[in-house]
């Protein structure tokens, strides 16, 4: 799940994310047969070099396909992804040195020159349900994002989409891997730190009250306990980042 769109994934697909984007991967049968490979990476920490380089269009997956999952390459293109990726992983082991630091952000261009000019289809959203139960899912979930600055219940839900409480529950924890809840606080908790960042002119108070929390009471216990500190010191510790996500 990413976002309010749920993925099934095959070998070689590639997420591109914000990541500050609620996400979750839930894996069906045995979990020692999936892996997966992450990169994380602040924008501003590239962007210069990709100025210089005149080729800052290559933000473009996270911005133009928000969310999004980025599928058919062709094999010899997957492998060398994979062993760019590889490379990656090896250079982050060393230490924060001015070569060092360079090589990771000309190994992570590579990777974005590679994936633009490997992509032959993008897709915002899963062609296909796999069963009636991700179809109910992906809606519940897209209930959560029409109305998530709002106070409602899960009984509010299954009253719009016409099934029991206790159906919904089930099937949404059986895909997702997530309560309907802790969804919804997640997903709560994800557009806030988002406002936090970007509109300094509201308080607060006013971005919990907009974005369905109790109190800013209540906002700033549950920040602290999932991010590991209070919305104001967030704020303060990301004043310089001018709206530039982490992807």
């Amino acid at each position: 799940m990413v976002g309010n769109q749920i993925y099934y994934l095959h070998p070689g697909d590639l997420l591109m994310m914000d990541g500050m984007t609620v996400h979750r991967a839930y894996v069906f049968g045995n979990e020692e047969n999936y892996e997966r490979s992450v990169i994380h990476f602040d924008a501003k920490w590239i962007e210069p070099l990709l100025a210089d380089l005149q080729i800052d269009d290559l933000l473009k997956f996270f911005t133009e396909n928000r969310n999004g999952l980025i599928r058919t390459f062709e094999k010899e293109d997957l492998v060398s992804i994979e062993n760019m990726f590889l490379a990656m992983k090896k250079l982050d082991a060393l230490d924060s040195s001015y070569k060092n630091e360079a090589k990771r952000k000309l190994a992570l261009v590579q990777i974005l020159l590679k994936i633009d000019s490997a992509t032959v289809r993008v897709m915002d959203k899963a062609q296909n349900y796999e069963d009636e139960r991700t179809k109910i899912a992906e809606e519940i979930s897209s209930y959560v994002f029409e109305h998530y600055r709002e106070s409602f219940t899960i009984e509010d839900v299954a009253s719009t989409l016409n099934l029991s409480k206790s159906y919904l529950s089930h099937v949404f924890k059986e895909i997702t891997g997530y309560t309907i809840m802790h969804y919804v606080m997640g997903y709560r908790l994800s557009q806030a730190r988002y406002a936090l960042l970007n509109d300094h002119s509201k308080s607060i108070k006013v971005i919990a009250f907009e974005h369905g929390f109790e109190s800013d009471a209540h906002f700033s216990r549950f920040f602290k306990q999932n991010v590991g500190m209070t919305p104001s010191q967030y704020r303060k510790n990301n004043q310089y980042t001018n709206g530039k996500g982490a992807f």
